[in-house]
C-alpha cells in the first residue's frame, strides 16, 4: 500500500469498511514513524555508541507503543468521580478544504500496537528516510 515509500495513497484504500480503517491507520503509522520516531532517534549524537543508539530506540519505541495503548483503550483512564476518559484517533482526508472521508481508528477499531510494531519492522532504521518523502 506504500507508494514509492511515501504514503498509503487514499485512492488505493480498500473498499471494505474494516480495511479502510486499517488503511487509515497505516497512514497514521507512516506519519508517526516519520515525524515522531525518526525525529527522536535522530537526536542521538553522531558519535554515540551502538549501545546508546539501541537504548534510545528502545525508549522511543516503548513511549510510542504506550501512546498506541492509550489510543487503543488498553488502560482505564479515570477522569473524576465515576468518570473515565477515552482517547480517540480519527484520520480525516481533505481535498483542499473539503472533508473527503473520516475514519475512526481508535479506540477499539483495530490493534494499533501491532500496527506500530509492523511499521518498526518494515521501516525501523529507514524511518528517517520517510521524512523527506
Amino acid at each position: 500500500m506504500i507508494e514509492n515509500g511515501d504514503h498509503p495513497a487514499y485512492e488505493g484504500w480498500r473498499t471494505n469498511p474494516a480495511d479502510r480503517q486499517e488503511d487509515a491507520a497505516n497512514l497514521f503509522g507512516l506519519y508517526l514513524m516519520r515525524h515522531c520516531r525518526s525525529e527522536a532517534i535522530d537526536e542521538v549524537p553522531a558519535g554515540a555508541s551502538a549501545e546508546v543508539r539501541r537504548a534510545v530506540e528502545k525508549g522511543v519505541d516503548a513511549a510510542l507503543h504506550n501512546v498506541m495503548d492509550l489510543l487503543e483503550g488498553y488502560w482505564s483512564l479515570p477522569a473524576g468521580k465515576d468518570l473515565r476518559a477515552e482517547l480517540a484517533l480519527h484520520v480525516d482526508v481533505f481535498r483542499e478544504d473539503a472533508l473527503v472521508e473520516s475514519q475512526s481508528v481508535s479506540p477499539g477499531q483495530i490493534d494499533l500496537p501491532i500496527g506500530y510494531w509492523a511499521w518498526v519492522e518494515r521501516y525501523g532504521d529507514r524511518s528517517r528516510d520517510l521524512r523527506g518523502a
